[in-house]
């Protein structure tokens, strides 16, 4: 894993040799004067440590470190300090600082540091999955992910939230894009103000500069009144752009003047307007390649690409298809006034087990017509429900297997049912059914159920 360091010091003479010799390390390093040329770092690019001169002019490390954490909590920070500033330097290992040395350290004081600053920010990321884990806590701000690789994804996704740094999101059509591009724009500091989307796609060349910029009155045949872009609608939020490999030739480069200049030109119009953007884009392109063709500008690909974020397809992630398929139930349940609150645990073995080469979007379709093609009164999701290309069934031959179960049957289903919902959690599992725990272990071992 690539490790980002900060170092912030007045004095250019410590920046220039801490950066040549953790550069040789294979660390990619930022350097930084002072506080506030350390802070537009941090707001514009992800930083795992901060090692930073604990007196400094302006603003001193402390508050520094202060100001880091509000932009990414999850930031190490080290600081250097000269033998007289030892006690702040213990007091601000205190106040949440891993570690500190002294100003004549050695290389392998240093490293030491740092090797350090890498396993406690590791250790804090698997104590936070591992909470996770035990609490059952899958769905994160409404979006539904109890796999290693979606609590990954959610972790970057917090450590960015927060920061203006430009967000790029990779992966197939249908994963999810624009759920975790909202994500990242509800959890930020900006999640007051407007999230505006625009299809790269779905919009002709020939429109797409009035679509991002706006327009005056007349400047162009049917230009009959003055249209704001999708730019200045944005201002103080998050432009998510999606599709961004399908942006024309020419329209990447007046976008990426506006990503530099932060400044805007309606079409038919001398006068700029200043905008304050977040920009997150997203692609199931693979734009290396793009750029290496020259269908997509370089400069381009480095100013979106700050922080890469790839979204998992749903068959990597196999783990997610129970809650997934649980959270579509109970959405499209209430939304067709359906009375289905439990699945068949065989329908969930069929799902599983399907490609779902639309991934998340494709599971959400199915969901949807099984819901509301299910009996009024079902309270189950049957496999019967279930599209015959999942299955590889007709209706009628599930249905006659149906006929055959039990009220015992039942009664197992929903246990299973419940115990997969809260991953094993048998206290709720006993709260939600309404019964005792005690009762719970009983027929968990009466029905022969095997431990989630």
């Amino acid at each position: 894993m690539e490790i980002n360091i900060l170092i912030v010091d007045d004095e250019k003479s410590i920046r220039e040799t801490l950066k040549v010799i953790l550069s040789d390390l294979n660390y990619k390093v930022f350097t930084a004067e002072d506080g506030y040329e350390a802070i537009e770092i941090l707001n514009n690019n992800i930083v795992d440590i901060l090692i930073t001169d604990l007196r400094m002019p302006r603003m001193d490390g402390i508050e520094l470190m202060k100001n880091a954490l509000e932009i990414d909590p999850f930031i190490e920070t080290i600081f250097i300090s000269a033998y007289a500033d030892i006690k702040s330097a213990v007091k601000a290992v205190k106040m949440g600082a891993v570690d500190y040395i002294e100003k004549s350290f050695s290389n392998d004081e240093l490293i030491f540091a740092i090797e350090r600053a890498i396993e406690h920010r590791i250790l804090k990321e698997e104590n936070r999955n591992l909470k996770r884990r035990v609490e059952c806590k899958y769905e994160y701000e409404g979006v539904v992910g109890k796999s290693e690789i979606m609590q990954k994804v959610f972790d970057i996704v917090n450590r960015v939230a927060n920061s203006k740094a430009s967000v790029l999101l990779t992966g197939e059509s249908g994963v999810g894009k624009e759920v975790i591009a909202k994500l990242i724009h509800n959890l930020s500091c900006r999640r007051n103000n407007s999230f505006v989307v625009i299809n790269c796609g779905a919009i002709p060349e020939n429109l797409i500069e009035a679509e991002l910029f706006g327009f005056e009155k007349g400047s162009f045949t049917g230009a009959d009144h003055i249209q704001k872009g999708k730019f200045e609608l944005a201002n103080e939020g998050t432009l998510f752009l999606d599709e961004i490999g399908e942006l024309p030739f020419q329209a990447q480069v007046k976008f990426l003047r506006a990503l530099q200049e932060k400044q805007i030109y309606k079409i038919g119009s001398e006068k700029s307007i200043n905008v304050d953007v977040r920009i997150i884009a997203a692609t199931n392109k693979n734009l290396p390649e793009e750029v290496k063709n020259g269908s997509f500008r370089e400069d381009l690909f480095y100013r979106l690409n700050v922080v890469n974020i790839e979204i998992p397809a749903l068959r990597e992630r196999k783990d997610d298809i129970p809650s997934l398929a649980e959270f579509f139930m109970e959405q499209y349940s209430d939304e067709y006034n359906k009375k289905i609150k439990y699945y068949d645990p065989v329908s969930i073995k069929y799902l599983i087990e399907y490609e779902w080469k639309g991934n998340v979007r494709e599971l959400r379709n199915v969901i949807e017509r099984s819901v509301l093609i299910a009996h009024a009164e079902e309270e189950f999701l049957l496999p019967e429900y279930l599209p015959r290309e999942i299955t590889g069934f007709t209706h009628s031959a599930l249905s006659e297997e149906r006929k055959e179960k039990t009220l015992s049957d039942y009664e197992k289903m929903i246990i299973l049912s419940t115990l997969n919902r809260f991953n094993g959690n048998k206290t709720m599992t006993a709260k939600v059914l309404g019964i005792k725990r005690q009762t719970l272990y009983n027929k968990i071992k009466d029905y022969n159920i095997e431990e989630c």
